[in-house]
């Protein structure tokens, strides 16, 4: 397997199957490391109570979803990109009285994923609520993908990141 032409592939299949309000760009450096791809969603809506009457502010929400590589991972280097990827949720979450929420995506492709890694993404997790004038919360949803195998394995808060990679991978 040419792990650099898998790569890239996967990188072009998420790019092609983006919705079109995601804002792309690649080789983006995140938090002190260089994204393949770097996505971002946002969202403001107005503020209702009960659905119906208008408050008068809004509210916003955001996702990002960053790529990345490591040919050869070990149990080592997933600690390193989940302490990573916790450094890159502070430094891209900043909340305020109007935030809702925000959830990074982080993905990481790999050429083979061992038995010992895939109990560890398992385990993985970060949510952050706010509070003392900031609102809302953030979470990590974290993603492995096994190249040769063609499998993605999750941290839990990752099911639905699992959902949309499926058909790319």
């Amino acid at each position: 397997m040419d792990f650099s032409a898998e790569f890239i592939g996967l990188r072009n299949r998420l790019v092609q199957k983006l919705d079109p309000a995601f804002v792309s760009a690649q080789n983006t450096e995140v938090a002190g490391r260089t994204a393949a791809l770097f996505s971002r969603f946002d969202v403001t809506s107005e503020k209702k109570l009960l659905g119906m009457m208008s408050m008068g502010t809004s509210s916003h929400a955001h996702e990002y979803r960053l790529l990345f590589a490591e040919p050869e991972l070990n149990t080592a280097a997933l600690a390193d990109w989940w302490e990573y990827a916790k450094r890159a949720e502070q430094a891209l979450v900043q909340p305020d009285a109007a935030h809702d929420f925000s959830i990074l995506s982080f993905i990481l492709a790999t050429r083979q994923v061992e038995r010992d890694i895939q109990k560890k993404v398992r385990r993985l997790a970060a949510e952050r609520q706010f509070e003392n004038g900031k609102y809302g919360w953030s979470s990590i949803h974290f993603a492995v993908v096994d190249l040769e195998a063609r499998k993605i394995y999750t941290n839990r808060m990752g099911a639905s990141l699992k959902n949309i990679l499926l058909p790319i991978v």
